[in-house]
């Protein structure tokens, strides 16, 4: 009989206790010392190791290995929008706006939807044309829409789309009509949506 405690680590030869003399389901968890069994040791089919890495700015985390090693996916870029309306008038107005930050490379999408009321019976006939521009960090587009004013109300839209760096993105629009100076023209109004999406 050997009294309790009297084999230790000392009295052991090194590599003398094996899997072969262990009993099945003898050492269980007590028996463990905390923090001696590491990656090299465990199951990695049966636990999932310590996360370890990390993802880029515009990608998140789409799956863990067994190890713990993460893959990245790319993720929707951030987008920001904003909806106005406004009576442009002759000169360019100012429809809405969204700023830039510093750095990035941004695509912006607008789609300006002009509304020309119903005209009088003097006014009827005459041909407004709403004229926008989108412009986004030094880049812009502009596109023109002809309304003929009618007895009802007419609406017409001008999609637009430009890619630009930091600064502001703006939509402004104007009016111009081929009636005479001293014609009343029904009035007109633009609703603009402006999204900005962050592609770089």
């Amino acid at each position: 009989m050997i009294p309790n405690n009297s084999v230790g680590t000392a009295q052991l030869k090194n590599n003398a206790v094996s899997n072969s003399k262990l009993k099945d389901n003898s050492v269980t968890y007590k028996k463990i010392l905390p923090g001696s069994v590491g990656i090299v040791r465990a199951n990695t089919g049966q636990l999932q190791v310590r996360v370890s890495g990390t993802c880029a700015p515009l990608s998140a985390i789409g799956s863990i290995n067994s190890i713990g090693k993460v893959s990245c996916n790319s993720t929707l870029p951030p987008e920001t929008g904003v909806v106005n309306t406004r009576n442009p008038g002759p000169t360019p107005t100012l429809i809405n706006t969204v700023p830039l930050a510093s750095p990035g490379r941004y695509l912006a999408l607008a789609n300006p939807s002009a509304t020309v009321g119903a005209g009088t019976p003097a006014s009827v006939g005459s041909v407004i044309t709403v004229t926008c521009t989108l412009a986004a960090g030094g880049s812009s587009q502009t596109r023109s829409v002809t309304i003929t004013v009618g007895t009802s109300q007419s609406i017409a839209s001008i999609p637009l789309q430009v890619q630009g760096s930091p600064g502001n993105a703006t939509v402004s629009c104007a009016r111009t009509s081929n009636a005479a100076p001293t014609l009343l023209i029904p009035v007109v109004s633009v609703t603009s949506s402006l999204n900005v999406l962050q592609v770089a």
